[in-house]
């Protein structure tokens, strides 16, 4: 029996999230549900947004660390694990995605409860509720994922569409929704025999050897071929060495590194535009314009000093700021060999499967070094970050820095996932035609 990937959503498959709703709205609003297919408490109950607000005060904690759990579910996915497939909670709870210590409570509180039910998960993926399609998408993706087990309609015909194998927990909400990649299940023994049988259907496609291929001999595989080849090339990522506690280190490192690097700046004007557009999770690769060599700076400072691995050329290796950039685990390459960008390229690939961010210029070096780059807007992008992305099944989020004087702007655009389909040449395209289009666009009509 082939192990799988799969992605399980907390609100309606871990509980019953419709059920509570009727059970504690009808004694808090004191009437009966007006519409019971509907999936907000807002909607059930015809109430204003402000009366959702305050039945949310009086039942969130009850909900988040007392409900009790669906039937079986417990079980199922401990016998799952036991059965050696790998269980990953992609979730768009609410609060889930703030950074400030209402995110934290809300996150400890339902990871308290999913141990204290033993439910066992390899991965806690935070997605946001105003782009939750999306952001599951980029998590499935990104970790491989051979079915998702969800509930809400939107994400599921969403991931759907994207050829995302369903199993959607029936609810009075989602009664239109219908799908070749969706199948409906009203319990956890249904989840679990689909499970099984689709465990046993992958298993007669699976491939038993792998060997890394180079891009011409990529090329000549079949859509069926390639995809199995990438799925199979981002197991042989997870299983190179990795250092977790070393890692850790880099990030203290990075951290410490970008806040005294930002010293010097105190009097650069920074506006950030776009930021809503971030997804939450990590495991993203950062795509940006180059300008000088303070550019991983104001990203850093826009992100949040969130840490980042990189590239660096070997030629500054040993110089101090070589030493530096080791110590927060940047990657060094020889731009003129092969072998050496090979290297890289895999370093990169391991640190994102492990749940890093990566920081690439696109561009390959600094667009300002030369007199005939200083007249170009951007300079032509090489195929690395894409070809990474589609390795890796991780998103590319889009950046553009724009300096004008003593004012920086770093604006963000929608993240591009590569599917194993696609054309590398024509989403490295996409990506620079993104990051020319936010260079240009004007502040008051960039997103916020």
């Amino acid at each position: 029996m082939k192990q799988l990937i799969i992605g399980v959503d907390a609100d309606g498959v871990l509980n019953n999230m419709s059920k509570f709703h009727i059970k504690y709205g009808t004694q808090f609003f004191k009437r009966e549900p007006v519409h019971l297919e509907a999936y907000s408490v807002k909607e059930m109950f015809a109430c204003s947004p402000f009366m959702e607000i305050v039945y949310g005060l009086f039942y969130f904690k009850k909900y988040c660390s007392e409900y009790e759990p669906r039937e079986d579910a417990s079980s199922i996915i401990q016998e799952l694990n036991q059965e050696g497939h790998e269980l990953h909670e992609i979730t768009a709870r609410k609060f889930v995605t703030l950074r400030n210590i209402l995110g934290k409570y809300s996150r400890n509180m339902f990871e308290t409860w999913t141990k204290k039910n033993n439910m066992n998960f390899k991965s806690y993926q935070y997605c946001s509720e105003k782009c939750s399609p999306r952001d599951k998408w980029i998590a499935c993706h990104k970790l491989s994922v051979d079915v998702m087990i969800d509930d809400k309609p939107d994400v599921a015909l969403y991931l759907a569409n994207h050829g995302v194998k369903v199993l959607l927990f029936d609810a009075p909400y989602n009664q239109d929704v219908k799908h070749k990649n969706i199948t409906r299940v009203s319990n956890w023994v249904e989840v679990h025999a689909q499970i099984q049988d689709l465990s046993m259907q992958m298993q007669e496609e699976e491939k038993n050897t792998f060997q890394i291929l180079d891009g011409k001999e990529r090329q000549k595989l079949t859509p069926f071929e390639l995809q199995n080849y990438l799925r199979n090339y981002k197991k042989y990522l997870k299983q190179q060495p990795y250092n977790v506690e070393a890692n850790k280190q880099f990030d203290r490192n990075f951290k410490l590194f970008h806040t005294l690097g930002m010293i010097p700046m105190l009097f650069k004007k920074i506006k950030v535009e776009g930021k809503d557009l971030v997804p939450y999770q990590d495991g993203l690769i950062f795509a940006s314009n180059h300008l000088d060599s303070y550019d991983q700076f104001f990203i850093s400072k826009a992100l949040g000093n969130r840490p980042l691995r990189g590239l660096a050329a070997t030629t500054i290796k040993d110089t101090f700021r070589g030493k530096l950039f080791q110590k927060a685990g940047v990657t060094f390459v020889d731009r003129i060999d092969e072998e050496s960008k090979k290297r890289a390229e895999e370093k990169l690939c391991v640190d994102l499967v492990n749940n890093n961010n990566i920081l690439i210029f696109p561009e390959g070096t600094r667009k300002n070094k030369t007199e005939e780059g200083k007249q170009k807007k951007i300079l032509s992008f090489k195929l690395g970050t894409a070809s990474i992305a589609q390795k890796t099944g991780s998103s590319i989020v889009p950046i553009a820095i724009v300096k004008e004087n003593n004012f920086v702007t770093v604006r963000f655009d929608e993240p591009i996932a590569v599917g194993y389909g696609d054309d590398i040449v024509t989403v490295t395209d996409a990506l620079q035609e993104s990051i020319i289009t936010l260079i240009d666009k004007p502040k008051e009509l960039v997103k916020k």
